[in-house]
């Protein structure tokens, strides 16, 4: 039985009837799991953070210390290993490494990131692009456990799709800057000059939701384009879309893409993620440069345009999920990479 510490940016994990918090019982069974949680309602960022690392620096008798990501949580979950004398384990979700730096946050905490992963006894990341970025910056290739993150697709493949609209285009994404939602809204507005038939629904909230909206208007489709907000049915808005689209300028997976695929959408998305290893280019989507909206909107326009080619990425795409791990294998193959970690140390 490991004793486990695992540093996180995400309070859902202390609820053990969310889908985060199940995923976590799952990873962590037969194991011991203590937490530290970066996020604490009331309290200012700053304040948040010194408070962990206080509590870090009281870290004792855990056998291994995992961290959501290699920055904040990555530097606490370092201080934390020193002082309990433990095995340091660092999850990299985004690729950080296997991308350009999205922002001025982003390029001044990598060089804190690339200090935490080389201690790391252990890394995991989600996508052989986030591997090949965690090699570029110098982590041994055998250290390095790729295991995607899980989704159970099973109420996304059972779907009836009979009711689907084939001219309504679907995005599921929190509305922050890197999702480049604006990107999309400027694709869209190109697409609709020649498909005014087609409408976008938005399904997800988020700091630039009044600034996408107005965009909206100031290209004159707002009346196309519904932002649905957040919803915890994503599933309905899956079952009546014909096309499902991610513009993001980065991701570390793709779990939306990955459900839309599961009920058999085209999918039109980004180069990031899964895109190349799940959703490749001509054969289980199409896959356009990040800021591109030109690119993104033609690609949508042949999606729309031909039904046969519409049918052919569904398909595929849904053979594609068909052949990724389940959760429990991924739970196993965390597990797994947390014992390695603890080996390494030892």
């Amino acid at each position: 039985v490991m004793r486990i510490l695992s540093v996180t940016l995400d309070r859902r994990v202390l609820d053990p009837h969310s889908a985060v918090g199940k995923r976590q019982t799952a990873y962590y069974r037969d194991h011991n799991v203590s937490y530290i949680v970066l996020d604490a309602p009331g309290r200012s960022k700053l304040a948040t953070l010194f408070s962990a690392a206080s509590e870090a620096r009281r870290a004792r008798g855990f056998d291994v210390v995992t961290a959501q990501d290699p920055f904040f949580c990555g530097w606490i979950a370092r201080v934390a290993s020193k002082a309990s004398n433990a095995a340091l384990h660092i999850q990299d979700h985004s690729g950080a490494f296997g991308r350009s730096a999205f922002d001025t946050r982003e390029r001044l905490l990598r060089p804190v990131a690339k200090y935490v992963l080389r201690k790391a006894d252990r890394v995991r990341t989600v996508s052989e692009r986030g591997k090949r970025g965690l090699v570029s910056i110098g982590i041994a290739e055998d250290k390095i456990d790729v295991i995607p993150i899980a989704t159970d697709v099973s109420r996304f493949s059972s779907l009836d799709r009979s009711r689907a609209m084939p001219n309504q285009i679907l995005c599921i994404s929190r509305l922050e800057a890197e999702k480049g939602i604006g990107v999309l809204l400027s694709a869209f507005a190109i697409l609709h000059e020649k498909h005014p038939e087609a409408s976008l629904v938005i399904v997800g909230d988020g700091s630039e939701r009044k600034t996408l909206e107005k965009l909206a208007r100031s290209f004159h489709i707002n009346d196309a384009v519904l932002f649905a907000g957040a919803s915890d049915d994503v599933a309905t808005y899956v079952s009546r879309a014909g096309v499902y689209v991610q513009p993001s300028y980065f991701e570390g997976w793709g779990l939306a893409v990955i459900e839309a695929a599961a009920a058999g959408l085209p999918i039109v998305m980004t180069d990031v993620g899964c895109a190349g290893e799940v959703i490749k280019h001509e054969e289980s989507g199409l896959v356009v440069p990040p800021g591109n909206a030109h690119a993104l909107a033609d690609a949508l326009g042949r999606v729309l345009n031909d039904e046969a080619l519409r049918r052919a990425l569904g398909e595929a795409a849904r053979r594609a999920i068909a052949n990724l791990p389940g959760p429990d294998a991924t739970a196993e193959a965390i597990r797994r990479s947390l014992q390695a970690a603890l080996k390494v140390s030892s």
